[in-house]
C-alpha cells in the first residue's frame, strides 16, 4: 500500500492541463499559469558576495547560509565563505594542500573534490569515505595534489549542492602550461530553484515529467502527418507510448522551476569579463548545475577546446559544445570586437544563462533567441548503439572531429 504524500505535496492532476496545452499549440494558455514564469526574463539579481580567489596550500572554508534573491522571492542559500559560488581554489600540482572546513549549518555537511585523485578518506562522501562534518565541527582535508587542470568541488550532503554549495578548482601544472593564454576566467554555470529541492524531488518521484512543458501537442501531430504521412505520425507516437517514453524528455527540470546562473549571476545581472584586443583568452567552463545540460556558444567567435575534465586534449575548434552536470571544458578564444555574449542555453530550450566579454565595463552584445527544442530520436535514446556517439540535431561542430 502506498503511503500518501503530505498535504503540502498534494499536486493538481495534470492530464487536463496537458490536453489544454496541446490544443493551445503548446503555450498560449500556459502563459497564464504561475509556473510559467521564465527564469531568464527576471529582473532581480540580488547576489551573495563575489567569490574570492584563494591561493596557497592552506585554506579555511566556512559553510553557512546567506540570503539571495534571484527571482524577486528572497530565499536562503547554502554558501561557502558567504558567496555563491564558493571561493575559487587555486592549487599547484605537487603541493600538499590542507583545507579546514567548518560547519555553521544546523545539519551535517561535506565537501567532495570532484575528479581529484586523493586518498579515499579525503573524498568527502558521507557514509562512504567519512561520517560527514557535524554542526559546529571542523574537518581538515589534507592530500597531495597529483594532477592539474580545471575541476570543481561541491557538497555531497542532502540537497546542499542544489542550494548553492559549490565552487571552482584551478590546478596549475608543476611544469610550464602547454596552453598559453594572456587572460583567463572561470565560467561556472549552475541552476537555482526557489522551491525546496526535496519538494521538487517528491514531484519528480510521483511523475517524472511533471516539469516538462514541451510535451508533443496536437499541432505537432498535424505537422508530422503533413510532412511524413498520417501512418508515420501515428506509428511514431505509438512507438514512444509503448516504451513509456517521450521524445521531449530532455531535462527533468525546466525554466518553470529553475533560474540559470553564470558565476552566480542571473541573465539580467549579466556577469562580465574584460579583455584587451589581441589577447588570447582562456575560459574554464564548469557545469555545476544539479540538473541542466547546457549548450555553449559565443556568437561571432570560434571556440577551441583545449581541455576536457581537467585533461589536455588535441585542440578542436567548434562553434558550440554541450556539457552536462559535473563536466568541465577549457576553451581558447581570440576576441577582436568590443563585446561578445557568452550564451548558455538549456538543452530543453526553456531558458539560458548569459554573460558578456567586453573591452570595457558597460558594453553588451546582442543576446540570441533560444533555439527550438529538438525532439529525441531512437539513436539518442539508445546511445547510438553500434554507431558511436551521434551528434544531436542542431549542434554545429564545424565539421571537426569530436575528440574533445
Amino acid at each position: 500500500m502506498k503511503r500518501p504524500l503530505p498535504s503540502s505535496l498534494v499536486l493538481p492532476l495534470l492530464p487536463r492541463r496537458r490536453f489544454v496545452q496541446g490544443l493551445a499549440a503548446g503555450g498560449v494558455l500556459l502563459g497564464l499559469s504561475p509556473f510559467a514564469r521564465t527564469a531568464w526574463a527576471q529582473p532581480s539579481d540580488t547576489r551573495t558576495a563575489a567569490p574570492a580567489v584563494l591561493t596557497g596550500t592552506e585554506f579555511n572554508l566556512e559553510i553557512g547560509e546567506s540570503p539571495v534573491n534571484f527571482t524577486g522571492n528572497p530565499r536562503m542559500a547554502t554558501t561557502i565563505n558567504g558567496s555563491l559560488p564558493g571561493p575559487t581554489l587555486r592549487w599547484r600540482e605537487g603541493d600538499t594542500v590542507m583545507i579546514r572546513v567548518t560547519n555553521r549549518l544546523k545539519e551535517t555537511t561535506s565537501i567532495h573534490w570532484h575528479g581529484i585523485l586523493l586518498p579515499f578518506q579525503m573524498d568527502g562522501v558521507p557514509g562512504i569515505s567519512f561520517a560527514g562534518i557535524a554542526p559546529g565541527e571542523t574537518f581538515t582535508y589534507r592530500f597531495k595534489v597529483e594532477q592539474n587542470g580545471t575541476y570543481w568541488y561541491h557538497s555531497h550532503s542532502g540537497m546542499q549542492e542544489a542550494t548553492g554549495m559549490y565552487g571552482a578548482i584551478v590546478i596549475e601544472p608543476a611544469q610550464s602550461d602547454p596552453v598559453r593564454a594572456d587572460r583567463e576566467y572561470v565560467v561556472q554555470l549552475s541552476d537555482w530553484t526557489d522551491e525546496d529541492p526535496m519538494r521538487v524531488l517528491a514531484k519528480l518521484k510521483m511523475q517524472g515529467d511533471y516539469y516538462n512543458y514541451n510535451q508533443p501537442t496536437v499541432v505537432d501531430f498535424f505537422r508530422d502527418a503533413s510532412r511524413d504521412g498520417v501512418k508515420a505520425a501515428i506509428d511514431k507516437r505509438k512507438m514512444w507510448n509503448e516504451m513509456r517514453m517521450s521524445p521531449t524528455d530532455l531535462n527533468d527540470l525546466s525554466s518553470n522551476v529553475l533560474t540559470y546562473l553564470m558565476n552566480g549571476t542571473t541573465p539580467a545581472g549579466n556577469w562580465t569579463g574584460l579583455y584587451r584586443r589581441g589577447e588570447r583568452v582562456r575560459l574554464r567552463f564548469i557545469n555545476g548545475a544539479a540538473n541542466t545540460f547546457y549548450d555553449i556558444r559565443i556568437p561571432g567567435l570560434k571556440l577551441t577546446v583545449v581541455q576536457a575534465d581537467g585533461q589536455n586534449v588535441e585542440p578542436v575548434t567548434v562553434d558550440e559544445f554541450r556539457f552536462g552536470p559535473g563536466e568541465t571544458y577549457d576553451v581558447m578564444i581570440e576576441p577582436k570586437d568590443d563585446a561578445y555574449t557568452l550564451f548558455a542555453q538549456s538543452m530543453d530550450r526553456t531558458g539560458y544563462a548569459r554573460g558578456t566579454l567586453a573591452t570595457r565595463a558597460g558594453l553588451v552584445a546582442a543576446v540570441p533567441k533560444l533555439d527550438k527544442p529538438e525532439w529525441l530520436s531512437m539513436a539518442d535514446m539508445m546511445g547510438a548503439m553500434g554507431g558511436g556517439m551521434a551528434g544531436m540535431a542542431g549542434m554545429d561542430h564545424g565539421g571537426s572531429s569530436q575528440t574533445a
